[in-house]
């Protein structure tokens, strides 16, 4: 398939078959663990936007998603962590995951698939948008996300200076894992603002096109 036919695939809102793997179901335990986290999640979202997040309590959160406070350490550290997209497991794992792809894909390739695997995961919880709304209105919050990025960067970071035998302070490195965190966060960003219908993968797979071909304006209309 030619990168052009790819790329449409993608923007379908389909992910390509190389992808097929990015909402994994895992074991049992493991969508259990999910299935618990994405109900506080929820849990905690619902009741941010009712009440405002001063006015609720980790106690709340848990009251609401029938689970113990301890239950809710295991998965989070704080109240206002519930609004990271991204799990512990998918920071740590995405080091590995660029590892993991095929030694021929070009780094862009790579990034663009291991960003659309925790994509995957993070969907398949509360809505973004529903997230998105409680930031907007609480900006005090955005600090934890903000640091959510980075610490995703970093883990990506990591991932391409042992694929590429340099160093996770080489210049090409930073620039490459900076560059693709940004074009991650310019698609959640645009996918959040849009009344189009389309889904978040079609925005990331298109941004990723935008830099893949240089930036060029007007490339895709």
């Amino acid at each position: 398939m030619s990168r052009s036919a790819h790329t449409a695939s993608g923007t379908a809102g389909t992910a390509p078959a190389s992808d097929a793997g990015e909402a994994g179901s895992g074991g049992l335990r493991e969508r259990k663990k999910r299935a618990t986290r994405q109900a506080l999640q929820q849990a905690a979202v619902r009741l941010f936007r009712e009440h405002g997040p001063g006015a609720v309590t980790v106690e709340d959160i848990c009251a609401s998603a029938d689970v113990s406070p301890r239950t809710f350490f295991n998965y989070f550290t704080s109240k206002e962590e519930v609004l990271v997209p991204w799990d512990r497991d998918t920071i740590d794992n995405t080091s590995t995951r660029v590892l993991e792809r095929p030694p021929e894909e070009e780094p862009l390739e790579v990034a663009r698939v291991v960003l659309g695997e925790a994509i995957g995961t993070a969907m398949s919880g509360p809505t973004w948008r529903d997230q998105a709304v409680v930031l907007r209105h609480h900006p005090e919050l955005i600090e934890k996300i903000v640091t959510s990025f980075r610490t995703l960067e970093a883990s990506l970071a990591e991932g391409f200076a042992a694929r590429l035998g340099r160093t996770a302070e080489d210049v090409y490195v930073r620039l490459l894992s900076a560059t693709t965190i940004t074009t991650l966060r310019v698609s959640v960003q645009s996918w959040q603002d849009s009344e189009s219908g389309e889904s978040l993968r079609h925005y990331l797979d298109e941004t990723f096109e935008r830099l893949r071909q240089g930036l060029r304006p007007n490339e895709l209309g």
